[in-house]
């Protein structure tokens, strides 16, 4: 009996075994729920790093598609400034290319303007030269008009001798206007002629119209003036002078008309020349056209031949007085006749 456990024992023993199982179990059940628990754990943790990877993912996404568009955005502002800044720069360029252009534009016209000047005033300087040259060729006329006698009027004188081998006196006169009229002279001096025949005094009477004052030149010369106004500036020839030309260009047309008149007439009838030149004017005194006679002169054909009228020194108003004609002492009758002279000569 010993050996063998009381039932009381055996309870208590399967009381305590059946505590042990339930300590166990419960131990085994606490474990399964820590176990549990730590796989909750893990798999939370998993899915919280998964989702917190997703996260970093999208984050990460998310800030290289920000980085992306701001690449982008930053490209596209680079290329927006470039294109401001090529812009600008072919705006530049433009401007320094128009800038140029209106530079040398300027240039340019003052160049052209320069150049303009300087043939104005080249051409001006030209003006005046042949101004004044022309001015001093007319006057070389004018002093040369004696000496620069044509030849050849021995064969007017045949048409002058046929008039009297018809016995037409009225004729011979016609005959020598018709001579003398033919007879060349230079522009403005060649005034008409007339003729009439004394035969009982064998004296032909020659009147020509003389020239007025204004065929002397009254400019001495033209000075080209360079001024902000460039200009061709006369230089007045002085009224003393002036008459002073005029009264030997009087002088010498009077001996030229006188020598043609011996010239174109036959010696065997005409002795001598009365000779008259009047002119053209306007009384201003009375507004009244006038024809004032400057100078009278008779003379014999022996008393011209005396005068050498190609010699350079002759002095034609001298050679006049010493024909004992009268001359003007103002030989510009624009005033009055009162200051015309009769004259008679032997």
């Amino acid at each position: 009996m010993a050996r063998r456990k009381s039932l009381a024992a055996q309870l208590l023993q399967a009381y305590r075994d059946s505590q042990k199982a339930k300590a166990a179990a419960a131990r085994r059940a606490e474990a399964e729920l820590a176990r549990q628990a730590r796989a909750a754990e893990r798999e939370a943790a998993e899915r919280a790093k998964q989702e917190a990877r997703r996260e970093r993912e999208q984050a990460q996404t998310w800030m290289r598609a920000r980085k992306e568009k701001q690449a982008q955005h930053s490209a596209e502002s680079r290329r927006a400034e470039q294109i401001v800044r090529d812009l600008e720069k072919r705006q530049a360029a433009r401007a320094r290319e128009l800038e140029q252009k209106r530079r040398a534009e300027v240039r340019e016209k003052a160049a052209a303007e320069r150049r303009a000047k300087q043939e104005s005033a080249e051409s001006l300087r030209r003006e005046s030269a042949g101004r004044t040259a022309e001015g001093e060729e007319r006057l070389e006329v004018l002093t040369a008009v004696l000496r620069a006698r044509p030849g050849g009027l021995h064969g007017l004188r045949l048409q002058v001798e046929q008039a009297l081998g018809e016995g037409d006196l009225e004729g011979l006169a016609v005959g020598v206007e018709k001579a003398l009229g033919s007879i060349g002279y230079p522009e403005g001096l060649g005034g008409a002629r007339r003729a009439a025949f004394a035969p009982e005094s064998r004296e032909l009477v020659v009147e020509i119209e003389l020239p007025v004052q204004a065929v002397v030149p009254p400019v001495t010369q033209y000075r080209f003036k360079a001024s902000a106004l460039p200009a061709v500036v006369p230089q007045p020839r002085k009224e003393n002078e002036c008459k002073a030309l005029y009264r030997d260009l009087v002088a010498r047309l009077a001996l030229r008309a006188i020598d043609e008149a011996f010239a174109v007439t036959p010696p065997s009838l005409v002795d001598g020349v009365a000779f008259n030149g009047k002119v053209r004017a306007k009384d201003r005194a009375t507004g009244r056209a006038i024809e004032p006679c400057l100078i009278s002169v008779r003379v014999s054909r022996e008393a011209f031949t005396e005068l050498v009228l190609d010699e350079p020194e002759l002095d034609p108003v001298a050679s006049l007085h010493h024909l004992n004609a009268i001359v003007s002492q103002h030989p510009t009758p624009m005033t009055s006749s009162r200051f015309l002279l009769s004259s008679r000569s032997t």
